[in-house]
């Protein structure tokens, strides 16, 4: 998702208050009175804070028609408070595709391996005047090794890892993003 910073972004997210605001919500749902208990301010200075987030497109109030007021991230919020995961979705998928394309090859060249030996060996079998000539090249002839299965197979190996790093960084970064929002 391409996320566009305007003015009023950049002014709702220069206050630290904010940013902790936004953080919170990445969690889940909250209202303004579990969150001015959270950050340790008063339910008028949050409204103010959630109003200036507001305004920006980076919260949004939910009203279901109760008495209490529930206030959580739009994609534009989410986008700013997460930006990597949407790369991590990327990688994802084009290790997923990459190990079904490899299959489907490594498959495919195998099957094709198996009607050349038949094919071969019916030309073997069947009688014509140079039969000899093709036995003794079909004899002394090596056979094609493919290393294409090997090949993919490392690199799923190594797309896997890279894939486990990814992971392991945004459940890092998230944790730390999580100890930040403690103000003791």
């Amino acid at each position: 998702m391409d996320i566009r910073l305007d003015k009023e972004t950049f002014k709702a997210l220069a206050s630290s208050t904010r940013v902790d605001v936004l953080k919170l919500l990445g969690g889940r749902r909250y209202m303004q009175s579990e969150m001015a208990e959270i950050l340790g301010f008063s339910v008028p200075t949050v409204k103010e804070h959630l109003s200036a987030l507001e305004k920006a497109g980076l919260v949004e109030r939910n009203d279901e028609g109760r008495k209490w007021k529930y206030y959580s991230l739009t994609k534009k919020g989410h986008g700013v408070l997460h930006p990597e995961e949407l790369k991590i979705f990327i990688v994802l998928g084009l290790f997923c595709l990459s190990v079904v394309g490899g299959f489907y090859t490594s498959l495919s060249s195998q099957v094709g391996k198996v009607g050349t030996f038949a094919a071969e060996k019916a030309m073997l079998r069947a009688p014509a005047p140079a039969t000899d000539m093709v036995q003794t090249l079909a004899g002394t002839a090596p056979s094609p090794v493919n290393y294409w299965p090997y090949v993919f197979g490392i690199a799923a190996i190594i797309f896997a890892f890279v894939l486990i790093y990814l992971l392991v960084k945004s459940y890092q970064y998230n944790r730390m993003l999580g100890k930040s929002l403690i103000k003791r």
